[in-house]
């Protein structure tokens, strides 16, 4: 920590040594006894000189070798100066400059009798510059700490105000700056960049922050930026404090002593270093040594195995040892006047999250909070320390519960393991409650103890299910297991759907996969000794049937729809009835037998409703009812079995309607197959004959049976199916109307064979009359746009749709609707009356076509404005013109216009032309002269005068005009 720059001495000359040990007095009697004897000497020569010139000889003389002797007495006294500063230079020689006092200094001046801060002042600033160019470190060394205190030192001894010093540092950083143009290259120039950065910096701490802004101009004379400044201060600041706190390690990790953090805190602000910056540095060194501890512990725990009985005692004991470490650092970072950043250590940011070795980290979390609670037993200052130890790894709260909850998982599992073996959950008075107090211990959730326990009933269930069936004894063992573990129902119905149901499944699987053809009692016998020897429950069993056949129908639906034509697909569906009938309603029927009891129950209740049926027949025959009235008769409706043939004997079948296709497809696919059906039953089946003929047989009434069947396998409700034949009674109504109303024309007699039509098809009023309605409008809309396309549609042809009833908006776009109503309103207001109804232009006609109110009126008054203008000009063109019919037209015109849009106005440049119009309107007997005057922006004396002059029958256009002709010519 020291440098020894002055390594030469310098040697004294001759005189400097016959002068370097005189005294002073002695110095100044010689000097005197010089200049004396030399001017004695003098005079004596000058004597020599003969005659008259003997005085003046002497003089001279005397004068001469005085003055000489003077000169000789001052470089003496030259040479007695400079050995001050040789002798000072000499000191330095071998020795560190810091240790220079400024008595030392003051002690070589007196000796040789001079001040060597006032009369040496360049050379004082010469040998500071070449101790503080030595100082600086040179390439990437880094500074040592010590160098602006020893600056200070050696500055304070050789007498250097502040100004002085800090014109040898910018002179200094000249240099460099000059070095890195003169050197070049890359490598060189970032050197020199270094160079300068800790210059500033030892400069900074030379004179402090606030006198280093004004003498030390960085910026201006070189061009830097205070970002460049300070990053200097930063890097240079931070690696000398990173240095010190190592320092003050004594063996891997910086100490937890509040003597030792105070120490860094000060000097944090001896360098003047930020809180910031000294924050990073010193948890960063922290984290660096908790680092290293860990990585060790990671390594003990990965070479101690994955066995039950591994020892993690090292590992463990580096975790704690962690933990008491943070403890330590969280407690004095309460204190004041520590260092920066002391507190809780956080690995964040380390070598563990840059370097992807966060599983290391984890995987000691686990091994500490599974070492805590192995007993069972999750203690609250175990868990205030997996929460501490959780933010020193930087661990996520979710990852680091992912853990706890796995760990605790294994932990409960492995004590309801012991609990069964040992006897001790059987003796257990309350199994819950021995299960609950598992749970507080361990402060496991009881959704996860659910699920836990639900694993062994499914892991035993698993076991059992092996050999492909369950025996009594395994149910019996089961349900122990479900008591002992408390497991819900849910849960056990669930598993026995998943384990149970996957091995019924591939025994439905087969029996289904045979087809129609192939099927037979025995897989019918197959698939339900398996439900029995599986222990399934009948509805379950069914629901898992029901999963399997819906995705048979579901491919036979697909066949069908593949089919090209309607026959083809009706025959596919007919095939998905006879599976429904044949395959599946005989495995229900042996999965799930019919209840004699229930069948009981419904052959009363129907005989109990005929009885309360025939009392109401006596009582009504009684009271003088209508004998001939049939009641209907009232049933239960019960399936209807059929008799089919199947290996080689006659059997009952039932058709299903329990498994359909009512939750696979929706209701408008489903009822799109039943109709494909019914017209295949309507229209009957065809044979194909030789030569590519085709004969169609007459329609089976048993294919209705089928119908029906198909129905119940999409179920189908009784509304959808209506709903189904009521579109195709509608269509085939449709088809008629439109034969019918070929014309166009609905008269009597064709109404009245609709109505015949409408009672066949069973038909409502209200959807016969919709579909002629809808029938007409078409035939009519297609003549309205016809009339629209030629420009012949008007508002008259527009109230006979309406008076017909007919939906105008829907004949009639929008755009055409609006054309209509600007042709109208424009006839309207060039129509030469004078008229413009304003009720009926913005309601009556917008209602009648159906358009905005607000916005007609908006249309209205935009056209009335173009208009208003176009009525003004023509008229003043039309009185030009002499013709008197036309202008009147016009002037009718303006008023109309006027009526439409009052407020906007109008102007002509020629007075006398206004006056025209008025007065050919009022020799014409317009009803609306006052508007008109108001209009024309004529006076109520003007407007007297042109009444008087047409009253008195002298106005005359023409005479008017030929005057105007003399007066022009």
């Amino acid at each position: 920590d020291e440098v020894k720059p002055f390594v030469n001495n310098k040697e004294l000359s001759g005189t400097q040594k016959a002068v370097s040990g005189m005294a002073a007095p002695v110095r100044l009697l010689a000097g005197a006894a010089l200049i004396g004897g030399a001017a004695f000497a003098g005079m004596t020569a000058g004597g020599q000189v003969p005659g008259k010139f003997s005085t003046a000889g002497k003089a001279v003389g005397g004068v001469t070798l005085g003055a000489a002797a003077a000169f000789a007495a001052t470089k003496i006294d030259q040479e007695r100066k400079d050995v001050a500063i040789i002798e000072l230079e000499n000191a330095l020689c071998g020795r560190d400059p810091s240790t220079l006092t400024a008595s030392e200094v003051s002690h070589i001046g007196d000796k040789n009798g001079v001040n060597l801060t006032a009369d040496y002042r360049d050379q004082m600033k010469n040998m500071y510059d070449h101790y503080l160019s030595n100082v600086l470190p040179p390439g990437d060394l880094p500074l040592g700490g010590w160098e602006a205190e020893a600056l200070l030192s050696f500055k304070s001894a050789l007498g250097l105000d502040d100004q002085d010093a800090a014109d040898v540092h910018i002179e200094v950083g000249r240099r460099i700056f000059r070095m890195r143009f003169e050197v070049g290259g890359k490598e060189a120039e970032q050197e020199e960049r270094r160079a300068f950065q800790k210059l500033v910096f030892v400069s900074n701490m030379v004179f402090g922050d606030a006198k280093s802004k004004f003498l030390l101009p960085w910026k201006r004379l070189f061009n830097v930026t205070d970002a460049q400044i300070l990053v200097a201060c930063r890097d240079n600041g931070a690696s000398l404090y990173k240095r010190y706190l190592e320092s003050l390690i004594p063996e891997d990790r910086f100490p937890a002593d509040a003597t030792a953090l105070k120490a860094a805190r000060e000097y944090q602000s001896r360098i003047s270093l930020s809180d910031e910056v000294a924050t990073d540095t010193f948890q960063s060194l922290v984290r660096g040594s908790v680092e290293k501890t860990l990585a060790d512990a990671s390594e003990a725990l990965k070479s101690s195995g994955r066995t039950k009985k591994r020892d993690v005692t090292g590992a463990m004991g580096a975790v704690e040892e962690v933990l008491a470490y943070n403890h330590e650092m969280t407690t004095l970072g309460g204190e004041e006047g520590v260092a920066s950043g002391t507190g809780p250590v956080t690995l964040w940011g380390g070598v563990f999250h840059e370097e992807n070795r966060m599983e290391e980290l984890r995987g000691l979390y686990r091994m500490y909070f599974a070492e805590n609670v192995k007993d069972g037993i999750y203690t609250e200052d175990t868990k205030e320390n997996i929460d501490i130890l959780k933010n020193v790894f930087g661990l996520g709260a979710k990852e680091a519960e992912e853990i706890v909850t796995d760990v605790s998982t294994k932990v409960y599992r492995n004590k309801i393991r012991k609990a069964m073996s040992s006897g001790d959950l059987d003796a257990a008075e309350s199994k819950a409650k021995f299960l609950q107090e598992l749970c507080d211990n361990l402060q496991f959730a009881p959704e996860s103890a659910f699920a836990v326990n639900a694993s062994f009933y499914e892991d035993k269930l698993g076991e059992f299910l092996e050999k492909k069936r369950l025996s009594e004894e395994d149910v019996a063992e089961l349900l122990r297991l479900r008591v002992l573990l408390c497991v819900p129902e849910a849960t056990v119905k669930k598993a026995h759907t998943e384990r149970c149901g996957a091995i019924f499944r591939d025994t439905l699987e087969a029996a289904i996969s045979v087809g129609l053809d192939g099927f037979s009692f025995d897989q019918r016998d197959r698939v339900v000794k398996c439900a029995q020897n599986l222990k399934l429950d009948k509805d379950l069993a069914i629901e898992l049937l029901g999963v399997n056949v819906r995705k048979a129908f579901a491919g036979m639906i697909k066949t069908a729809k593949n089919k090209s034509t309607r026959l083809e697909q009706a025959k596919e569906l007919k095939k998905m009835v006879f599976f429904s009938n044949l395959v599946v309603s005989p495995l229900i029927e042996g999965i799930r037998p019919e209840d004699p009891e229930k069948i009981a129950a419904a052959e009363k209740a129907e005989a109990e409703m005929k009885a309360i049926m025939e009392e109401a027949k006596k009582m009504a025959k009684a009271e003088g009812g209508d004998d001939d009235e049939e009641e209907p008769e009232i049933s239960i409706a019960k399936p209807e079995k059929e008799k089919i043939w199947m290996e080689g004997k006659e059997v009952e079948v039932k058709p299903q309607k329990e498994i359909n296709m009512s939750t696979d497809l929706d209701l408008a696919e489903r009822q799109e197959l039943y109709k494909t059906y019914l017209l295949y039953c309507m229209s009957g089946d065809q044979v194909d004959l030789p030569m590519g003929g085709k004969v169609t047989i007459e329609r089976d009434e048993s294919e209705f049976k089928r119908l029906a069947q198909l129905g119940d396998v999409l179920g189908l409700s009784p509304m959808d199916v209506n709903n189904v034949q009521k579109g195709l009674a509608e269509q085939a109504f449709t088809q008629n109307v439109k034969q019918v109303l070929g014309d166009g024309n609905l008269t009597a007699e064709k109404s009245e064979y609709l109505k015949g039509v409408q009672k066949q098809m069973n038909l409502t009023d209200e959807s016969a009359q919709l579909i002629i309605r809808g029938v007409t409008n078409e035939r009519v809309g297609s003549n309205v746009a016809a009339q629209v396309s030629a420009g012949k549609m008007d508002l008259k042809e527009i109230r006979n749709l309406k008076e017909q009833d007919l939906d105008v908006e829907s004949m009639v776009s929008k755009e055409q609707r609006k054309t209509l109503f600007r042709k109208e309103v424009e006839k309207l207001l060039t129509a030469g009356t004078g008229n413009f109804d304003a009720n009926e232009m913005l309601v009556e006609v917008p209602e009648l076509l159906c358009l905005d109110k607000e916005k007609a009126a908006t249309e209205v008054e935009q056209i009335a404005k173009e208009r208003k203008k176009d009525a003004l000009v023509s008229g003043v063109a039309m009185l030009r013109s002499k013709d008197v019919d036309e202008t009147l037209k016009c002037i009718n015109n303006l008023i109309a216009c006027n009526k439409a849009a009052p407020d906007t106005k109008v102007s002509w440049p020629l007075e006398t032309e206004l006056q025209d119009l008025y007065s050919i309107y009022i020799m014409r007997k317009g009803d609306s002269k006052e508007v008109l005057q108001d209009l024309l922006s004529i006076s109520d004396e003007t407007a007297q005068n042109l009444e008087a002059v047409v009253e008195a029958g002298t106005f005359n256009l023409a005479e008017e005009e030929e005057s105007e002709e003399e007066a022009l010519f």
